[in-house]
């Protein structure tokens, strides 16, 4: 199914900063058609033109039939001094792109108003950041090999799962311990584990065992916190699979075909 491809900036209050960023939208879309929201978050270093790289999946997946139709946005967020994190003296990107860009998005493209969110690596932490934190405003969510830790404080995430640019976001996500909570997953999901259970958020989660980052460890604790929690999910643990290599667009397919699922059952009980 062909697509077109938006390009925009919005000025943002949050970050007070413009923002550059994508839509991807059917191109048969009737004018009037109210359509779902698929929120497309980026890795680290990157930037809402990762959208344009992904477009062929997307148009496979509405061709497919296992997507339905829907405006995917992406919003480039940098990484250092960003993270999709609200930052105590500074800007405020987990606000930007969780609240603020889709409340813009709504407006500007007539949206249904169901929402979900789909992430990689870096983009995965925030995606699962935005569903967790407020449950009932996003019907699912898509993280493949998220930048998780395996552990719940700064101070116990072993050096071995700081590599590069992870420690500095391990840093940025607060020095003291209810700081971190609430950038966290996992203090999100301890907070939150009821009412994610009671809206029935869909939450999927993937990563290679061979991960160069050492992301597999992380998404590994996040499985079992989730059983523990008795929140519903589903992992997937690639046997042999890196970061970002041959697994990537089969992995990316997994995922927007779970989304399908979702938004489908979302519509049929709304």
């Amino acid at each position: 199914m062909a697509s077109e491809l938006i390009e925009g900036v919005v000025d943002a209050r949050a970050t007070r900063t413009s923002v550059d960023y994508r839509v991807l939208i059917p191109a048969a879309r009737r004018p009037s058609e109210r359509l779902p929201l698929i929120l497309h978050l980026h890795g680290a270093m990157s930037s809402a033109a990762s959208l344009a790289h992904a477009r062929g999946a997307y148009e496979r997946a509405w061709e497919q039939g296992e997507l339905p139709p829907a405006v995917v946005a992406c919003a480039s967020t940098p990484t250092l001094g960003g993270f999709y994190i609200d930052h105590a003296s500074g800007p405020g990107w987990e606000t930007f792109v969780g609240v603020e860009f889709p409340d813009f998005l709504e407006q500007r493209f007539n949206l249904a108003g169901t929402r979900a969110a789909v992430g990689f690596s870096m983009g995965g932490y925030g995606a699962l950041k935005l569903a967790l934190r407020r449950p009932d405003a996003w019907a699912a969510v898509a993280a493949l090999c998220p930048v998780v830790f395996p552990a719940e404080t700064a101070a116990a995430v072993p050096a071995d799962n700081q590599p590069a640019i992870l420690a500095e976001l391990n840093r940025a996500m607060g020095v003291d311990d209810a700081t971190y909570a609430r950038n966290s997953v996992y203090g999100l999901l301890r907070a939150n584990h009821a009412a994610i259970r009671q809206v029935g958020t869909r939450i999927y989660v993937d990563c290679g065992t061979d991960d160069e980052f050492r992301l597999h460890d992380g998404a590994t604790y996040l499985h079992g916190v989730m059983c523990g929690l008795a929140v519903q999910h589903i992992f997937k643990s690639i046997a042999g699979a890196g970061h970002a290599d041959a697994h990537a667009l089969v992995r990316q397919a997994d995922a927007l075909r779970f989304l399908g699922d979702a938004l489908a059952a979302r519509t049929r009980t709304n």
